[in-house]
């Protein structure tokens, strides 16, 4: 994919017979790290390591739960952490480290850069369903057509509260069925 410096992680169970007869692509802010680290496979490596691996990430379990419609009570173990990521795409917006560490906001320039990289990953991934996690990425990224169904909540990484954004999920699922957007 030309234009597109972290690959999306795309599930083996994406495209046909996943968990929510649609095609849902969650869309993240952004990578940290060095820039030699930089390279196609950084995104799929991280969802490898942190939502499918032993290593749990407080990111990415969160995420796990909303794809699931589990709340913040509920334990969420291993193997189904790990499965419900088949069933999706991944993607981050920002095609580049915004730092070392966490925290740290994306460059006007970056989230200038990241649109067209986006467009064609949008076009190659064909969602029907796009899951947009942060209330500053939804105000940054461009107009997706019409016919996807967008679903925008707030990052997982804040005071998140799963019966709050859960439902808009859901929705956004339900929305897609009927309108056939399969």
């Amino acid at each position: 994919m030309s234009g597109i410096v972290f690959e999306p992680w795309i599930g083996n169970k994406y495209c046909q017979d996943n968990y929510f007869g649609s095609r849902v692509l969650v869309l993240g802010e952004s990578h940290y790290g060095h820039e030699y680290e930089t390279g196609p496979t950084v995104t799929t490596n991280v969802v490898r390591w942190l939502a499918q691996g032993d290593n749990r990430h407080a990111f990415f379990t969160k995420v796990s739960k909303v794809l699931l419609g589990l709340d913040g009570n509920t334990w969420l173990d291993n193997k189904s952490r790990g499965e419900i990521w088949e069933h999706i795409a991944f993607y981050n917006y920002i095609q580049g480290f915004v730092s070392t560490g966490s925290r740290v906001r994306p460059s006007p320039e970056l989230w200038a850069a990241a649109q067209a990289p986006f467009t064609e990953m949008l076009n190659n991934l064909s969602p029907n369903i796009v899951l947009v996690l942060g209330k500053e990425l939804a105000a940054h990224r461009p107009q997706i057509p019409s016919g996807i169904e967008v679903c925008c909540i707030q990052h997982p990484s804040t005071g998140f509260v799963y019966n709050k954004w859960n439902p808009l999920f859901s929705q956004a699922v339900q929305h897609a069925k009927k309108n056939g957007q399969v």
